[in-house]
């Protein structure tokens, strides 16, 4: 190869080099990146809200708070739903009275959570106090668990999601 085709190559693969680490794609990930860091830094646990929220593609992608809003929402949704699904299966097995009233608290984590969906485009202020009611009602559960001095830890582990998908939902829409 001549001089002047080296150098071609040479500038040819700086160029793409160039491009890629320059392209919308690698600005738009990062800064949704930045996005779910700036949400999950202020969360309970910054680390599993991490996972949590880039567990999803959605989110990963997501350019907007709102939309990452909506997405966080759907997975405390989702997240509420199988817990309360979980519990009733429990519930059926152990009919005790800290599993019932666990039954009913999970119904309202996820009438919560649905809720502060449906007003995300109308109410923000609501949404954002129906993500933080949602945490409250987990604890509920885990109060009812301690008072019937029952310890469950598949129940303790899904309060724990319940409130982490909370303060998640919580510090977004309160930066609405």
């Amino acid at each position: 190869m001549d001089f002047q085709g080296h150098v071609l190559v040479v500038t040819s693969t700086f160029y793409l080099l160039f491009l890629f680490f320059h392209s919308p794609l690698q600005t738009h990930a990062s800064s949704s990146t930045k996005l779910i860091e700036s949400v999950c830094k202020n969360t309970i646990d910054n680390a599993n809200c991490l996972k949590a929220l880039e567990s999803d593609p959605r989110a990963v992608k997501a350019s907007r708070l709102k939309d990452l809003a909506k997405i966080a929402l759907e997975l405390a949704a989702a997240n509420a739903t199988e817990s309360k699904a979980y519990i009733d299966g429990l519930l059926t097995k152990n009919h005790t009275e800290p599993i019932k009233q666990c039954s009913f608290w999970f119904e309202a984590v996820v009438g919560s959570f649905r809720s502060a969906l449906r007003e995300l485009d109308e109410d923000v202020l609501s949404a954002n106090y129906d993500s933080k009611i949602a945490g409250d009602d987990a604890d509920s559960c885990e109060n009812a668990l301690a008072l019937g001095k029952v310890q469950i830890p598949s129940i303790s582990t899904r309060n724990n999601y319940a409130k982490l998908y909370s303060s998640i939902a919580f510090e977004i829409t309160n930066l609405l």
